[in-house]
């Protein structure tokens, strides 16, 4: 766990600056459309960002008057994400703590539980989904986004269907990311054995490519293959 911990610690400064205040490209384009509108009206309602990151959605989620906590096991993201809110009048506070663990959250005290591009980084899936359910309310729904395992998290000479722990490298970033490749199928029988029925789920596309800011170039990735995948889950 603590190389997990040192990977996102050591990346925290340049993670901030990669995702900003609204989400990088493929969250703005691709997915938070999707994960939005999965969410629906949050006014009002206790969200957990598990594994918020640096923040931004934990920002965006309280100025729509979400009551946010953002966890995260980084104390260095958690940090990012204090500088993110500094001097601005938002409903949200922020903890150390692991998403598969949430030991700084009490049972049945959250309406929505959003998971973005996190569960893929754990190592420990299903402690992670029986901890979703606890924490949720009765009705309670969990939002989880991930980089789709058929496309963006597998290196050609691994098997689909085989779990793998894996590092790879990218964007302006210095050192390895650490990640767990898994098929779809154990994502859904995770979900099934804490508890979970599934009420929603969409492969993200990109739909507003006159959006400002959308270049051409990325049609071909945000238009002609599967980068994320977004499922709804229901207490």
């Amino acid at each position: 766990m603590q190389d997990i911990i040192d990977c996102w610690d050591e990346k925290a400064n340049k993670w901030a600056e990669w995702v900003g205040k609204n989400g990088d490209n493929n969250r703005r384009f691709n997915s938070d459309p999707v994960l939005w509108k999965f969410a629906g009206d949050v006014s009002g309602k206790n969200v957990l960002d598990a594994g918020c990151g640096t923040g931004y959605l934990s920002a965006l989620m309280a100025e729509k008057s979400a009551i946010v906590t953002g966890v995260d096991i980084s104390r260095k993201m958690i940090e990012e994400s204090e500088k993110l809110i500094q001097g601005r009048q938002l409903d949200v506070s922020f903890r150390v703590d692991s998403a598969s663990e949430l030991q700084t959250v009490k049972d049945e005290s959250m309406d929505i539980i959003i998971s973005n591009y996190v569960l893929m980084d754990l190592p420990d899936l299903d402690g992670a989904m029986k901890n979703f359910y606890r924490v949720l309310k009765p009705r309670g729904r969990a939002i989880c986004i991930l980089v789709h395992p058929s496309n963006g998290d597998l290196p050609s000479d691994k098997n689909y269907f085989d779990q793998n722990k894996l590092t790879e490298r990218w964007g302006p970033f210095e050192s390895d990311f650490i990640y767990f490749h898994r098929p779809l199928s154990q994502y859904w029988k995770s979900f099934k054995s804490a508890g979970f029925t599934i009420s929603d789920f969409d492969e993200p596309v990109a739909q507003d490519t006159n959006a400002p800011g959308f270049k051409e170039e990325w049609k071909e990735t945000y238009r002609k293959r599967p980068w994320s995948v977004a499922f709804q889950l229901q207490k």
